[in-house]
């Protein structure tokens, strides 16, 4: 795969907002290369199952530095559930995506809900300390 040639800025300020606008969309619309596999459920039990990892990495959308989170999933599965490697790959595949906190979130919940279809869906994405703030961002929808 031909990686994306990304150009960024030295801060916000250098950025226009259709500029900024544009380059959101283009990562929203992505195509994550690594896919998250699914595996059946067979339990037969209403089972939380939650997975949670502090190796998610992604870059801003505006300077390209890099931003660490740690991302909890958190699930009450139907039919499938995630198998784990896949999960890992995939998203160890957004290291290189610029995007921004509320939109990774937002990618991330559409695409695991896809896959995986679970009944109830809770995404916590713990970002990193950046300037004193701290930022967490969650969703979540039950079928």
């Amino acid at each position: 795969m031909e990686k994306e040639k990304w150009i960024y800025k030295g801060k916000m300020e250098d950025m226009k907002g259709d500029e900024l606008r544009e380059r959101i969309q283009k990562a929203m619309d992505f195509e994550i290369p690594n896919k998250i596999a699914p595996m059946p459920y067979l339990g037969g039990l209403k089972e939380t199952a939650k997975y949670s990892t502090k190796e998610l990495v992604a870059k801003c959308p505006v300077t390209g530095i890099m931003d660490l989170y740690t991302i909890e999933i958190e699930m009450i599965p139907d039919k499938l559930i995630p198998e784990l490697k896949s999960l890992k790959f995939y998203y160890m595949a957004y290291q290189d995506l610029p995007i921004g906190h509320e939109h990774l979130l937002a990618k991330i919940f559409k695409e695991f809900k896809k896959v995986i279809s679970p009944l109830k869906l809770k995404i916590t994405l713990y970002v990193a300390i950046r300037g004193g703030i701290e930022t967490i961002v969650t969703h979540e929808e039950e079928k």
